[in-house]
């Protein structure tokens, strides 16, 4: 286990206390803003005591060094730029600005690899939709300041768009926007160099990329446009390029690189024809497909049947599966994607029969041994085999012909593994088992897939054991990142535990910080979550340093919803929530203003309204004009000083208000203020602002009147002034709310000189005043409570149980305290500005 430091030792190193300075406010600049945050904070817990040398130091561990985040080449200048452009600053020069850039890019595509189908991690070398759009803000800069994109060649295009089109983890809403800047970028300058009156061999020899490699361009904006959801306009991009080929010559006869270009343009309608299936566009897919047989002469092949048939089948489509699906092919076999399709459509749709009869038709026509996997697969699925009839389709298999006498089928390695995977989809870990097992008696070696799959069911089984003996193999021999969706699987199956193993979930990710994988969202979450409840702060720290900086806005948000769930939750500690704060505060400064004020109430409900304010000071702080604190804002945290008092944080609040230049006052303000200078002891500067709201022009309010009421019973002849405001109400002949006339009868009853008055008002109330409402619990409670002498509540007390038995009876059952003042009944009163 890595040494700790005492949490007190914790918070010197996290800010020393909440009067730090607060981070930077870019919403995107949380790597720097949690870079100078410790930076600033890290010599306070040096300098907290004089050093010592003893003869028992020398056996102290070393204090514990904080992870630097893993952040790509070059992603620090995106953060910088847009941080500069949210706060209108000036930005740098150019040339730094592109090198950066240049040099993000390149190192994605260093260290990338292009994304397969189906996975939802963190793909290395793929962008997420915040860094889209981070590069997006700065491509368009350096495109339209100073050369324009004189700063990139064609290649350091080329780069981008690779990049740009690979599919994220999560959202992608800004990779299209990119593709379609950095294409337009192409064009322009192809469009130049025509404009020039360059000819098309000088053009591409300008462009510096080898000739077969310059359709790319194209070839990216087609795949972007169908992968990121436009397809439609794929299909008209592709008819105007379309135009373009070359056409048959005189004697019917293409050169070598006309028919590369036209089999390229084939092969991007395939995937035109994908993306449309993919976005549910039926009619326009069976449309360009017609188009296609019938202006370019395509034919029924196998790629196209996978993608008509699966599309039908994933939309449960009976009888129009079947017909695709039925459709003779041109040439070539059905692929067995397509067979497994089709199989899984058959079992949700109890089409059980007609797949037997493909099946049969299958096993009968000599198959590939990609489609006997799914034949044994679909035996397991639909017609429960186990192990010893797979031994005996095993024999099937072998004794089929094959094109080479001197090979025949044999199943291997994927073939234990697809019948393990379809025990597990059976949710069967033990008919998993035996397939490993058969796999075993077969000399087959199980491969890292294996282990991944069998991992993946043993977690789904509860087989804790079973799984850390799985983990610990697939460790020694994994060497990509395929293993990373089902480890981080196992991370959270290990934090949900009733008693997480802090030791074995510490050395689960420091495999992975060894690997440089960036963990998923959720699984960060999951850290987080047992880190905190565990007290192992330092462990949040370098888990939040290592992978939220990867983030996109969207995925952060998941990180920061369970650190806002820990601050909020009332049975955790005010300082371990506080210390929870200060982790939020410098790796999420994106956090909204209605997220800060909702952490702000929850301090407020903890009665600590000096924490509650330093997170307003926070919002005040903040460099984002977007993030500081409303007009709303400012009277919520006043309310709150009124509920739970505290003269130094007023004033701190005040202070800011005062010099909040974007702000007017008005009547919610000053009652905001009264309220809470009166709450605070300070009745008579209250008054004051009272004052305020009679000479403007917004005029008071209702909350106003009951406010200033409460500030009368506080003040010192504060009935004078209460009386005042009555005969003017009375004078306007306005609708007087229950709580007004209450705290009417508070400040009278205050002076200890208006008993009588108070009691006559009181009897009138149901009476002749016309009030529309009777005596009530906080009538008598508000009274009894303002009385200043003991004489005086003992006097009320007996008047009030002859002239009101019940409601006394009523309010006595709110129970009474003994006060500096005598005595108190528990009446709540809480204001509302």
């Amino acid at each position: 286990m890595r040494s700790q430091l005492t949490r007190n030792a914790h918070r010197r190193l996290l800010a020393g206390g909440p009067g730090a300075p607060p981070c930077p406010a870019s919403i995107f600049s949380a790597y720097n803003a949690r870079t100078r945050c410790l930076a600033a904070s890290t010599p306070s817990l040096i300098l907290t005591k004089p050093s010592r040398r003893t003869f028992f130091g020398v056996f102290k561990k070393p204090p514990r060094e904080l992870k630097a985040p893993d952040v790509p080449p070059g992603y620090e200048t995106l953060l910088q730029f847009r941080s500069l452009e949210v706060e209108n600053a000036r930005p740098p020069e150019r040339e730094g600005l592109a090198a950066g850039f240049k040099e993000f890019f390149n190192h994605m595509k260093k260290h990338g690899e292009i994304p397969k189908r189906g996975r939802r991690v963190n793909v290395p070398g793929s962008i997420n939709s915040t860094q889209a759009f981070l590069a997006v803000r700065l491509l368009r800069h350096l495109l339209t300041t100073g050369d324009g994109g004189d700063s990139f060649t064609f290649l350091d295009l080329k780069v981008i768009l690779e990049i740009a089109v690979r599919q994220p983890s999560g959202k992608a809403d800004n990779h299209l926007e990119l593709v379609r800047l950095v294409y337009g970028e192409v064009e322009r300058r192809i469009d130049h160099m025509r404009a020039l009156g360059l000819g098309e061999e000088e053009i591409k020899q300008s462009i510096g990329i080898p000739q077969k490699d310059q359709h790319m361009f194209f070839a990216y904006l087609i795949t972007a446009l169908t992968r990121f959801g436009a397809s439609q306009e794929a299909v008209e991009r592709m008819s105007d390029y379309q135009k373009n080929l070359p056409k048959s010559l005189a004697d019917g006869t293409y050169t070598e690189n006309d028919w590369k270009i036209i089999l390229k343009a084939n092969g991007m309608w395939m995937l035109v024809l994908r993306g449309l299936a993919n976005e549910g566009l039926e009619e326009e897919l069976l449309q360009l497909f017609g188009k296609l047989v019938k202006e370019n002469g395509v034919k029924y092949l196998a790629a196209i049947h996978e993608i008509l048939t699966t599309f039908y089948a994933e939309r449960d489509q009976v009888e129009e599966t079947k017909k695709w699906f039925s459709k003779p092919l041109y040439a070539g076999a059905i692929n067995s994607e397509t067979y497994m399709a089709v199989v899984r459509f058959a079992l949700r749709n109890n089409e059980q029969k007609w797949l037997e009869s493909v099946m049969e038709g299958v096993v009968n026509s000599e198959p590939t041994k990609q489609v006997w996997d799914v034949v044994l697969q679909w035996a397991v699925l639909a017609k429960g085999k186990g192990v010893e009839d797979i031994k005996e389709m095993f024999k099937i298999m072998q004794s089929q012909k094959t094109d080479d006498p001197n090979k025949k089928l044999e199943p291997d390695g994927d073939t234990i593994n697809c019948l393990i995977s379809a025990a597990a989809e059976l949710n069967n870990p033990y008919l998993a088992e035996r397939f490993a097992m058969l796999g075993t008696e077969l000399r087959l070696p199980p491969t890292i897939q294996t282990m991944i799959i069998q991992l993946d069911y043993r977690l789904d089984a509860g087989d804790m054991s079973g799984a850390a003996e799985v983990y610990d193999k697939l460790q020694k021999v994994v060497q990509g990142d395929e293993d990373v969706p089902v480890v981080n699987k196992y991370l959270r199956a290990l934090c949900a535990a009733s008693q997480p193993p802090l030791e074995k979930i510490i050395s689960v990710t420091a495999d992975l910080e060894h690997r440089h994988i960036t963990l998923e969202p959720e699984t960060t979450k999951s850290l987080c979550e047992v880190f905190l409840r565990f007290d192992q702060q330092f462990e949040v720290i370098d888990t939040l340093s290592l992978h939220t900086v990867s983030y996109s806005l969207e995925e952060r948000a998941v990180v920061r919803q369970a650190m806002m769930d820990y601050i909020t939750n009332r049975k955790i500690s005010t300082a371990r929530v506080w210390d929870c704060y200060q982790l939020l505060k410098q790796f999420f400064p994106e956090t909204s203003t209605e997220e800060r004020v909702q952490l702000m109430d929850s301090f407020f409900d903890r009665k600590r309204p000096d924490m509650a304010c330093y997170i307003f000071g926070h919002m005040r702080g903040h460099g984002n004009p977007a993030q500081r604190p409303t007009s709303d804002i400012y009277v919520k945290c006043f309310e709150g000083i009124g509920r739970y008092p505290d003269a130094e944080s007023l004033r701190m609040v005040h202070n800011m208000l005062k010099m909040d230049t974007t702000l007017e006052m008005n009547t919610r303000l000053y009652n905001g203020l009264m309220l809470a200078y009166a709450a605070c002891g300070d009745p008579i500067d209250a008054l004051g602002f009272w004052r305020d709201i009679t000479n403007s022009r917004e005029g008071p309010s209702y909350n106003s009147l009951a406010i200033v009421m409460w500030a009368c019973e506080l003040a010192p002849r504060g009935e004078d002034t209460a009386r005042e405001i009555w005969k003017k109400m009375v004078r306007m002949d306005l609708e007087i709310p229950k709580v007004v006339f209450d705290g009417y009868l508070g400040a009278l009853a205050a002076s200890g000189r208006a008993q009588e008055e108070v009691k006559k008002l009181i009897g009138g109330m149901e009476k002749g005043l016309g009030l529309g409402y009777g005596v009530g619990v906080e009538t008598l409670g508000i009274t009894f409570n303002a009385i200043p002498t003991l004489e005086g509540k003992n006097t009320f007390m007996e008047w009030a149980k002859m002239e009101h038995p019940e409601v006394w009876a009523e309010l006595e059952k709110t129970g009474r305290r003994e006060t500096i003042d005598g005595p108190k009944y528990n009446i709540a009163r809480r204001f509302e500005a």
